[in-house]
C-alpha cells in the first residue's frame, strides 16, 4: 500500500468516526412525539421552531412525496437539540439559529415564517448561492448551511420517507452491484 492509499483509507475512518454519533442521533431522533395534539416545543421557542418549519418547507416542499412539514422535520429538530447534545454543543446550535433567525426576519419585509412561499424562496435562493460560492461563508452562511444539511437529514431519516418514498425493503435480498435504475425506480430506504 503507497502512502496516497494510507492517507485515503486513515481519512475514511476518521469520517466514518466522526459522523457515527450524529447518525446514530438523527436515527433515534426519528422517535420524536409525532401527536399533533398537545406538542409544545423543548428546547427552541416558538417563533423559532416556526422558523425552522418554514425554512424546511422551503427547502423540501411537498409536491407528489410529503414535504419537511408533513413529517414533522421542526419537531425532530427540537428532539435531537433537547436530548443528543450536550450543553455547549445545544448552546452553539441555538445561537445559529438566532443568528441565522435575525438575518431572514430582517431580509424581508416582515418575519420569515410570515412572508409568502415566493418571498421565502427568493431570500432563501439568494442565501444559498451566497453561501455555497462564499470562500470562507459567514456565521448567517454557515448557519444556513447547518440548517440545510439538519434538515436534509432529518427528512431523509424520518420512517414515513423511508417507507413511503423511498424503497423500502426490510429484510433485503442478494446484493447486486449493477441494476438499471429504471427496474429499481427509487432510491432505497436504510
Amino acid at each position: 500500500m503507497n502512502r496516497r492509499d494510507a492517507l485515503k483509507y486513515t481519512g475514511l475512518a476518521f469520517g466514518y468516526a466522526a459522523t457515527a454519533g450524529t447518525l446514530a442521533s438523527m436515527m433515534q431522533s426519528c422517535q420524536a412525539d409525532v401527536s399533533s395534539d398537545g406538542w409544545s416545543p423543548s428546547t427552541l421557542s416558538s417563533d423559532q421552531v416556526k422558523l425552522v418549519a418554514e425554512v424546511a418547507e422551503t427547502l423540501i416542499p411537498a409536491t407528489d412525496t410529503p414535504g419537511a412539514k408533513d413529517v414533522m422535520v421542526h419537531r425532530y429538530i427540537d428532539s435531537w437539540l433537547t436530548g443528543y447534545l450536550t450543553e455547549e454543543n445545544r448552546q452553539q446550535a441555538i445561537q445559529s439559529i438566532e443568528t441565522l433567525e435575525a438575518y431572514l426576519n430582517e431580509a424581508g419585509s416582515k418575519k420569515f415564517a410570515d412572508l409568502s412561499a415566493e418571498e421565502q424562496l427568493d431570500i432563501l435562493s439568494t442565501l444559498n448561492k451566497e453561501a455555497i460560492s462564499a470562500d470562507s461563508p459567514n456565521p448567517v452562511q454557515q448557519a444556513y448551511l447547518s440548517m440545510k444539511g439538519q434538515v436534509i437529514n432529518t427528512y431523509f431519516t424520518s420512517e414515513k420517507v423511508g417507507e413511503e418514498v423511498l424503497t423500502y425493503l426490510p429484510v433485503p435480498g442478494p446484493f447486486q452491484a449493477c441494476i438499471p435504475y429504471e427496474e429499481v425506480g427509487r432510491v432505497y430506504s436504510l
